[in-house]
């Protein structure tokens, strides 16, 4: 099982390999040289992406779905990590949904309460919403009361997480009452 540092660094690996594609396909036609440098490293990045995205590439990730004890775990390891990359947004979404279906551990339900909760100190991105959803099945009630506390000094990420959790409907609601107040 890879550690959330390997899981950050290969986030870091991607990023610079698409820096790399984004710096050279400024130059790419003004010689032959240099398109063929830019198609190098576009053929880099695509070799490396799937084993660099998800613990495990793709074929783990697909046994995601199936609720494979060892692809639950990369899962939970990868979204602890919460790497930024490309179509790692996509992917955390993906996961979410997927394991608000799964049976978990006890160990894995409390792991990922702790990357549910670090989600109420950033942006909400694309993933928040799946993550909510999820929360609100698979939440226990000391995770609720950690989540109510934070919503006590106004924090609207706090306050959207219990209202799905409260709810579902009424979470759908307060989404779209956050995104008309934006």
């Amino acid at each position: 099982m890879e550690s959330l540092e390997r899981i950050k660094q290969n986030s870091c690996e991607i990023n610079r390999l698409l820096a790399r594609i984004n710096a050279l396909v400024q130059e790419r036609d003004a010689s032959p040289a240099q398109r063929a440098e830019w198609q190098a490293a576009c053929e880099d990045f695509y070799a490396r992406y799937d084993r660099l995205c998800f613990p495990g590439g793709a074929a783990m990730l697909e046994r995601v779905r199936s609720g494979a004890p060892d692809a639950v775990e990369a899962a939970v390891q990868f979204l602890l990590a919460d790497p930024y990359h490309f179509r790692s947004g996509y992917l955390k979404e993906r996961l979410w949904r997927w394991l608000a279906h799964l049976q978990l551990s006890a160990s894995a339900s409390s792991r990922l309460e702790r990357a549910a909760i670090s989600y109420l100190d950033r942006r909400i991105c694309r993933e928040f919403w799946a993550m909510c959803k999820t929360m609100a099945r698979i939440g226990h009630a000391q995770f609720w009361s950690q989540v109510a506390g934070r919503a006590l000094p106004g924090d609207v990420r706090a306050t959207l997480l219990l209202a799905h959790g409260a709810n579902v409907q009424a979470g759908a609601q307060a989404r779209h009452l956050f995104y008309q107040a934006c």
